[in-house]
C-alpha cells in the first residue's frame, strides 16, 4: 500500500500530461541553462502539464556525467516552480541507483523514475522487486515505475510490475511496451491498483488508444513538442469526445510518424530538431555517438511544423 505522505502527489500526476524532456546542449556538449530553463517554464505553463521528467531516455541521462546530471535536475526546478519533477534513474546496480537517486533528491527532484536496467533481460520478476525495494527503502523517495523493452525482450514479465505497483514507494506506471497487446494486457492486470498508483502511458504512437484503455496520464518525449495538443486529447478521450480526440490524433499524425519513423530512436534527434526550429534551442546537438538529422530530413519535418502552425 501507498505511503501517506506520498499520495498527494500521486494523485497530483493524475489526469494529464507530463514531458519528459530534451535537454539542449551546445556543439562543444555543454548544457545551454537558459534555453532549457526557459524550455521547462513554457511547458509548465500549459494548463494540464501535470509534472516533468528531467533526465529520461529523451534526455539522454545515460550519457552524462554526474555533475551535468545535477544540474539539469537543478535548473527543472528552478523553472518549474510548484510543478513537480521528477528524475529519471538509470545504474546497472540497485546501488548505483540509489546514489542517483540521492543526488536527484538532494537536487530537489520531487521523485525519480527508475528506467529499466539491462538485468530485467533475465526475466527474473523479484529481480526488479528488489530493486525498487532497495531504491525506495534507502532513498525514502517517490518512485515511477516504467516498462520499456530491453535488449530485444518485451519487457519483464506482466507479474513483476502488478508487484512492484503494489510497493509502498511506487505512485506510478509508466507503460512503453509500444506493443498495443502487451499495453491492454498490462494495464488490465494493474487496474484494481489504480488507487494507490497512476496509471500512465509511454507509448507516443498510440496515445489515443492508450488513453481510451485506460492511462490515466500521458509520460511522454513527445510532449515536448505539440503539449497543448497533448492534453487536449487525452482531456478529450476522459471526456468521451472522441470526435475531437480523432481530429487531433489525425492532425498530428504526419508529426507523429516523422518523429517516431525508422529508425524509431532517432526521435530524440528530430525532438531536438523540431525545438531548435521553433526557436526553443539554439543547437540541435545530441550527445556522442548519436547523430543529427540530414539537411532532407530537416527539410521534411520543417514542412511538417510548417502545416501545424507550429513555426
Amino acid at each position: 500500500m501507498l505511503k501517506d505522505e506520498f499520495r498527494d502527489l500521486k494523485e497530483q500526476i493524475s489526469d494529464g500530461i507530463i514531458p519528459a524532456t530534451a535537454n539542449p546542449w551546445t556543439p562543444e556538449y555543454d548544457l545551454v541553462k537558459d534555453d532549457l530553463r526557459r524550455h521547462v517554464d513554457d511547458l509548465v505553463s500549459v494548463d494540464g502539464i501535470k509534472a516533468v521528467v528531467a533526465n529520461a531516455h529523451t534526455g539522454e541521462t545515460k550519457m552524462q556525467d554526474d555533475e551535468t546530471y545535477r544540474e539539469v535536475i537543478e535548473t527543472h526546478v528552478e523553472a518549474a516552480g510548484d510543478t513537480p519533477v521528477f528524475a529519471g534513474v538509470y545504474g546497472e546496480s540497485s546501488i548505483e541507483a540509489a546514489k542517483l537517486a540521492e543526488t536527484a533528491k538532494a537536487a530537489g527532484a520531487d521523485g525519480v523514475m527508475l528506467l529499466p536496467l539491462d538485468v530485467y533481460s533475465h526475466q527474473i520478476p523479484q529481480e526488479a522487486i528488489n530493486h525498487f525495494k532497495y531504491v525506495g527503502e534507502t532513498v525514502d523517495i517517490p518512485l515511477i515505475n516504467f516498462q520499456f523493452p530491453t535488449w530485444g525482450s518485451s519487457g519483464l514479465p506482466i507479474s513483476a510490475h502488478v508487484e512492484i505497483c503494489k510497493l509502498p514507494h511506487v505512485i506510478g506506471f509508466k507503460e512503453a511496451s509500444f506493443d498495443p497487446i502487451r499495453y491492454d494486457r498490462t494495464i488490465r492486470a494493474v487496474d484494481h491498483l489504480r488507487d494507490d498508483c497512476t496509471m500512465m502511458t509511454g507509448n507516443d504512437t498510440f496515445l489515443m488508444h492508450a488513453y481510451q484503455l485506460g492511462a490515466e496520464t500521458g509520460l511522454i518525449g513527445y510532449a515536448n513538442l505539440v503539449p497543448d495538443l497533448h492534453v487536449e486529447k487525452i482531456r478529450a478521450v476522459h471526456n468521451d469526445d472522441m470526435e475531437r480526440a480523432r481530429e487531433i490524433r489525425k492532425k498530428l499524425l504526419p508529426l507523429t510518424n516523422h518523429v517516431f519513423g525508422e529508425p524509431e530512436g532517432r526521435y530524440r534527434a528530430r525532438t531536438k530538431a523540431a525545438l531548435q526550429m521553433q526557436g526553443v534551442f539554439e543547437h540541435d546537438t545530441v550527445l556522442p555517438p548519436q547523430e543529427q538529422i540530414d539537411h532532407e530530413e530537416r527539410e521534411d519535418l520543417r514542412r511538417i511544423l510548417d502545416d501545424l502552425d507550429r513555426l
